[in-house]
């Protein structure tokens, strides 16, 4: 039976890509195994803590301005304390195009309380995979796990989806993030 080694940390001087300062990076291995190849590791640039808690700190604010600030619970609860009515304006955010522009859908509702746990139904909007009923958490019945998800209106999002055709527009998460005042 092959020995097991024992768990180590390689510690390698870097310069880091972004503020262009030096520190010092390190990689453990759990159960004799690093996370990387221990060449790949020892590279003379790389990204430091702070510049990558920065980094993430930036992600997480293009994510919630990419689902203008709504999650499934917030909808959830906007369409428990005011009931979609036939006609109204919702928005529909479709992540499955690819990773750098999100489309935003201007639909209305059809029907706004299907069945028992009252879907939403809206008209006109399709990738292929989703269909046209949603939770009240905006989920798509047809594919909960999808990319595409209703969301109440949003008056900048909406205005900028009339200013252009009418029905959808695609956006960066960055476009999205400046439309809404975050940066």
């Amino acid at each position: 039976m092959a020995e097991r080694k024992k768990d180590s940390t390689i510690t390698w001087d870097k310069k880091c890509t972004d503020c262009g300062r030096r520190f010092t990076d390190s990689m453990s291995s759990l159960m004799g195994m690093f996370p990387c190849p221990v060449p790949l590791f020892k590279v003379p640039t790389g990204n430091c803590p702070e510049c990558r808690k920065v980094a993430a700190a930036r992600r997480e604010k293009l994510a919630a301005a990419t689902d203008l600030y709504w999650t499934f619970e917030t909808v959830k609860d906007h369409f428990e304390e005011n009931p979609p009515v036939g006609g109204q304006e919702l928005i529909i955010l479709d992540t499955s195009w690819d990773n750098s522009t999100n489309t935003y859908a201007l639909v209305k509702v059809e029907v706004p309380a299907r069945g028992r746990q009252r879907r939403i139904v809206i008209n006109s909007y399709s990738n292929g995979y989703n269909g046209q009923s949603f939770y009240r958490s905006g989920q798509n019945c047809f594919s909960p796990k999808g990319q595409v998800r209703l969301l109440p209106y949003h008056p900048v999002i909406g205005d900028l989806i009339k200013k252009g055709d009418g029905r959808e527009v695609k956006l960066t998460p960055e476009e999205v993030l400046a439309l809404l005042g975050g940066e």
